[in-house]
This record gives C-alpha cells, structure tokens and sequence, in this order.
C-alpha cells in the first residue's frame, strides 16, 4: 500500500465520520447516551483528519 492511498483511505474515513457525527448531533434520535457518541465520534473523526492532514502536508512540504 502507498502512502497516497493511505491518504485516501484516511480521507474518505474522516468525512464519513463527520457526516455520522452530524447525524448523532443534530437529529435528535432516540438512543441512550446520544450525545457521549457524538463527543466520542467527535475525537475520532478529529484525530482521524489530523492524521489525514499531517500526511498530506508531510507528503507536500518535507519529502
């Protein structure tokens, strides 16, 4: 596996769960703990893309 596919990987990964971190925010869908999911799917999706944006700007600005 190259490093550009990991990026991608990494990529669709974060806007996936950003979309299902606005679907538990925003919708008020009836499921014990809504909002502890949310905050947890929230930390992943965030370290999720800062990983994607390191290797992107690794990958742009050092090698």
């Amino acid at each position: 596996m190259k490093i550009y596919d990991l990026i991608k990987i990494l990529g669709i990964i974060s806007i996936n769960l950003l979309t299902i971190t606005f679907v538990f925010g925003f919708f008020k869908i009836n499921i014990k703990n809504r909002l502890l999911i949310h905050k947890i799917l929230g930390i992943i999706t965030l370290i999720v893309a800062l990983v994607h944006a390191g290797l992107v700007i690794y990958i742009n600005y050092f090698k």
